[in-house]
């Protein structure tokens, strides 16, 4: 059954999602949802024994599905194979185009293995990360630096567009109000910890991660050419990791499926886990051509 936003019982919903607490579950989570998604349905099965999230989107009188901003996968909790079909084929029917990770698609469709990093912070100590970035972090712990554990969403916004602005022109005012509203939310449940990292007064890097149920999310984060010459992004996330580990058990990375940033992280110990992004494209040309171009 399809339940539309207003009617969800969020409540219950996100105890189901903690309760089975699948890989990336914080996209999965109500409020997660309704900062980068607004509007999305919820696919409900008897008494929320089985949901799953579906973003709905119209133009040009095409119905379509993807992953939104800032999310990495949505996988069905609580579904049997024959559920699943159902699932599959209900989705076939009502998009004319899909792009979707967690979920299964009924054939034909195309495949992109994605990857991205999971970190085990139940035993993490600074000497397990690669000898580069040990000596990066000893380069930045000579420079004064000063850690700031207090939340500022619009300080790391602000940072990010000065410092990588010009390399992510994909992303537009409208996206940087919704992680503006994500973190927002976030601080007001509790579960937002920002660690900032200043230079003689001066904010020169930031890094923004969710904290749930003994679980991290790594959300975004920032940092100024000179600082990161000096070991800085390395310093910061090490001074998290330091200050998450002792009620967490688990640091993941969001999405990292860029080579140099896979490696970076890989350097702090973390591993790699691959998933499928499956792309359905049932669209007529020059539409398709033009899905495949904006989505990939």
């Amino acid at each position: 059954m399809i339940v539309a936003n207003a009617q969800l019982d969020k409540q219950r919903w996100d105890q189901r999602v903690l309760a089975e607490q699948p890989e990336g579950f914080f996209f999965m989570l109500s409020w997660y949802l309704d900062s980068v998604a607004p509007g999305w349905e919820g696919y409900v099965l008897g008494d929320y024994e089985g949901i799953y999230p579906i973003v709905p989107q119209q133009k040009f009188g095409v119905s379509y599905t993807h992953m939104p901003f800032l999310t990495r996968s949505f996988f069905p909790i609580g579904f049997d194979d024959t559920q699943s079909v159902a699932l599959q084929q209900y989705l076939s029917n009502r998009f004319s185009y899909l792009q979707l990770a967690g979920v299964s698609l009924n054939e034909p469709y195309h495949q992109q293995i994605r990857i991205y990093q999971v970190l085990d912070l139940t035993s993490f100590d600074r000497s397990q990360c690669s000898e580069n970035h040990r000596r990066q972090y000893k380069k930045a712990a000579q420079q004064g630096f000063e850690i700031d554990t207090s939340v500022n969403p619009m300080g790391l916004i602000t940072l990010f567009r000065q410092v990588k602005g010009a390399e992510f022109t994909h992303l537009k005012d409208a996206d940087y109000l919704l992680l503006a509203r994500l973190m927002e939310e976030a601080n007001r449940r509790g579960y937002l910890q920002q660690f900032s990292l200043w230079n003689k007064g001066e904010l020169v890097g930031a890094a923004a991660y969710l904290e749930v149920n003994g679980q991290v999310l790594y959300l975004k984060g920032a940092i100024t050419p000179e600082a990161m010459k000096v070991g800085g992004m390395v310093y910061l996330h090490v001074k998290a990791m330091m200050a998450l580990a002792p009620t967490c058990s688990q640091l993941d990375f969001g999405g990292s499926n860029a080579k140099g940033l896979g490696e970076f992280n890989r350097k702090f110990g973390a591993r790699d886990v691959e998933y499928l992004l499956l792309i359905k494209n049932s669209l007529v040309k020059p539409l398709a051509w033009l899905a495949k171009r904006k989505f990939g």
